[in-house]
């Protein structure tokens, strides 16, 4: 499945789940900059061709640009959570 769709699900799920205005944006900032690095940097468009790798890749990354150690944990966090998601609504599926 395409990234970019599934994110727009995924967005779709939080509005539906209550999340804060605030936290839906920040949601879609860093999936936002998630996205565009790993199609950008590492030249992936599906969701299932993205490994543990590409998120590491994508932490060191943020790490260079000057990111302190919390914000680096508040990102991760979103994306866990993110992928986290995925991995129930594919269980839903079978």
């Amino acid at each position: 499945m395409l990234l970019e769709d599934i994110l727009e699900e995924y967005d779709y799920y939080c509005i539906s789940k209550g999340f804060t205005r605030k936290t839906i944006i920040n949601k879609r900032q860093e999936l936002k900059q998630f996205k565009r690095f790993i199609t950008e940097k590492r030249g992936i468009v599906e969701l299932e061709s993205i490994t543990t790798h590409d998120i590491k890749v994508y932490m060191r990354y943020k790490q260079k640009s000057g990111l302190k150690p919390q914000s680096i944990v508040s990102m991760m966090k979103m994306i866990r959570a993110f992928f986290s998601w995925c991995e129930k609504e594919e269980s839903k599926k079978i």
